[in-house]
């Protein structure tokens, strides 16, 4: 159990993802349980689709009995929603010490010559601009409040934000240079971010994943054979489970990446290997 974990406020947008991986958790449900594990018992989770939310408030509840789970309806692409979402959090909870930015959405393989603009707009507004306004309010509620203080932890912390970005941040990726390029919009952002904040005692990171073992990357109309290429894609042959995603979430969240700011952490099998120069 993390102290600094165990004693704060965790959001977490897309925590209610219908993109289901294998075994019944997406990314941003197994965010929400890592935290659990580590001891978390305030949770503010938010998604547009909101059935899932109460899967993922159950899940939690089994493994923190006695937490306080707050769900609720957002769009992330909608200033007045965002707005809404964090005001909400701080009149539940009276503060936001974890935000965790996972939610987005994907797109199917398309020259950009045959890329509709309405496309490229609300994948570059989901992605990108609905990071940008997460930032706008909860950097804002995080500077009005206190550092949370926790006895045997190092350094005390006025927040900490950790988004969703991808391996595609860091690479030029075939057919999909809306998405590719909000993913670097978001790698740009916490970057800035962290240089301007940090001086407050506001941490923010990202984690990058790779190909992560979800019904988007098996359902994408492939097949077979492109897991098969995602697989061999990654120096481990293997594709990444959501909860190894988490993992990276919580530990750049947690008192032992208290020093740790403006960091891109690749959660990818080493697929970034086969990437970068």
């Amino acid at each position: 159990m993390d102290p600094i974990i165990a004693a704060g406020v965790a959001l977490v947008t897309g925590s209610g993802s219908v993109l289901l991986a294998k075994d019944g958790a997406g990314i941003g449900q197994e965010i929400a349980l890592g935290f659990a594990r580590n001891g978390c018992r305030k949770f503010f989770l938010a998604d547009i689709v909101t059935p899932g939310l109460e899967t993922t408030k159950s899940l939690i509840e089994q493994i923190q009995p006695e937490a306080k789970v707050v769900t609720h309806k957002a769009d992330v692409s909608n200033d007045s929603s965002v707005q809404e979402m964090i005001d909400t959090c701080i009149k539940e909870f009276g503060r936001l010490d974890f935000a965790c930015n996972n939610a987005g959405i994907a797109m199917g393989n398309t020259l950009s010559v045959d890329v509709p603009v309405a496309t490229f707009d609300r994948v570059h507004n989901v992605n990108l601009k609905g990071i940008f306004l997460c930032h706008k309010y909860e950097i804002a509620a995080m500077l009005k409040q206190e550092p949370l203080a926790v006895p045997g932890v190092r350094k005390a912390s006025r927040g900490s934000i950790v988004n969703t970005a991808s391996m595609a941040s860091h690479s030029a990726v075939s057919l999909i240079a809306p998405y590719t390029s909000s993913k670097h919009g978001v790698l740009t952002i916490t970057r800035e971010d962290a240089r301007q904040f940090g001086k407050d005692g506001i941490r923010i990171n990202c984690v990058s994943p790779g190909y992560v073992d979800t019904p988007l990357l098996r359902g994408s109309g492939h097949g077979g054979e492109y897991v098969r290429a995602a697989e061999e894609g990654s120096p481990m042959k293997r594709l990444v489970d959501p909860a190894e995603v988490a993992d990276g979430v919580v530990f750049l969240s947690g008192s032992a990446a208290s020093a740790i700011t403006g960091v891109s952490l690749p959660v990818d099998g080493g697929a970034l290997l086969y990437h970068m120069p």
